[in-house]
């Protein structure tokens, strides 16, 4: 979880920071939108890369290698060229792929089934944490510090963690799957395993469409309510109440999908989504504060907590040996969703002259990915 945290906060780094560093880069601030889609492009991979990488080095020594590019990404960034600035996204993209895939692969070895959807939850709050650390700590730090001072902090945390998780490699890494050493043989099995296998094909579309979802909402939803004459300060409030529904519900998702079944739970929050992403759709100047707040919070309830669950329905489906791949591929996919869910948002939404085309797209792919989920299996 540590680990997570430091990459989510040095992806976001930034995105939050795109005031300061845009000048000194003497690029316009909305340029910043292409490093984000640099790192889930590159992110999307080297993901897919993961169970190769994962059994020829194993998990600690890969989590150590994910924190050294990123730190090495971050210090890219600190002779403000724009030709580094885009070499960083890819680095840090490379370094982002296989961090939820690798992890995976280390807690399905020594988790229970019963307990793999609670835990995989958990373990999933890494996310909106460092989202959260980001936005509250690093503006301090580039106060105290200047844009680069923050930046190397980050960096520093980065290193430190290399350091902190080395005690366990010699177990972890000497338990487990590391008799592949071609790293590029059979580099598009993860995917080739979601098409063929007729168990994770409705998994793997659920999994497109919710991480569209997840990752619009998060890209557009405060430019929305700015749009409707909301200040940046307020926008911003609304967007925490989904990121705090999302880490206190998450385990609690997690441990329903363990009593009940992963499938069903899913389906319920693919339902939440749609209803939400419809009602966002009519987002409007009469909005009250709370009417807003509640359709965050079950945007947070839903977008911001399945991932956990879906991770552990995928792996659930395969045989033990084909964890790395189930799980590389599950989560290359919902980066793909990151990258064509905004995307999409803004080309629609540009077209049309309205936001309202575009919500009731994401809309319409969460309900499909959530009949899916629920549709009777033979």
């Amino acid at each position: 979880m540590a680990v997570q945290v430091a990459i989510v906060m040095a992806s976001l780094t930034v995105p939050v920071l795109a005031s300061v560093i845009a000048p000194a880069l003497g690029v316009p601030a909305y340029l910043v939108g292409y490093y984000s889609a640099l790192i889930y492009g590159f992110a999307v991979m080297s993901s897919i890369a993961t169970p190769r990488l994962f059994r020829r080095w194993g998990g600690i020594r890969l989590h150590q290698g994910m924190l050294v590019m990123t730190a090495v990404a971050l210090v890219m960034l600190l002779p403000a060229f724009p030709a580094a600035f885009a070499i960083s996204g890819v680095v840090l993209g490379l370094g982002y792929g296989p961090m939820n895939p690798a992890s995976t692969v280390l807690l399905a070895r020594y988790t229970p089934l019963h307990l793999r959807s609670r835990v995989f939850s958990l373990k999933q709050t890494a996310v909106p944490i460092g989202g959260a650390l980001a936005g509250l700590c690093t503006p301090l730090a580039a106060m105290a510090l200047g844009w680069r001072g923050a930046i190397l902090l980050i960096a520093a945390i980065c290193l430190g963690l290399t350091a902190l998780i080395q005690p366990w490699r010699a177990e972890l890494d000497g338990d487990g799957l590391r008799t592949d050493r071609g790293i590029f043989v059979k580099f598009w099995l993860p995917l080739r395993l979601l098409l063929e296998s007729v168990e994770l094909r409705a998994v793997t579309v659920a999994s497109f469409a919710f991480g569209s979802v997840q990752f619009s909402f998060t890209a557009v939803f405060p430019t929305v309510l700015a749009h409707v004459g909301w200040t940046p300060t307020d926008a911003g409030r609304a967007m925490s109440v989904a990121l705090v529904v999302g880490v206190v519900f998450r385990v609690i998702w997690g441990v329903l999908a363990d009593k009940i079944g992963s499938r069903p739970i899913l389906g319920l929050m693919g339902a939440m989504m749609s209803v939400a992403a419809f009602a966002a759709a009519f987002i409007g100047p009469g909005w009250s504060g709370i009417a807003v707040a509640l359709l965050a919070a079950l945007f947070g309830l839903s977008a911001f907590c399945w991932a956990g669950i879906g991770i552990a329905e995928a792996v659930r489906q395969v045989a033990p040996t084909m964890v790395p791949e189930a799980s590389s591929g599950i989560i290359a996919i919902t980066f793909f969703g990151a990258l064509a869910g905004p995307t999409m948002y803004s080309t629609v939404a540009a077209l049309a002259g309205t936001a309202v085309p575009a919500f009731l797209i994401l809309s319409a792919l969460s309900a499909t990915g959530s009949a899916l989920l629920l549709w009777p299996r033979r």
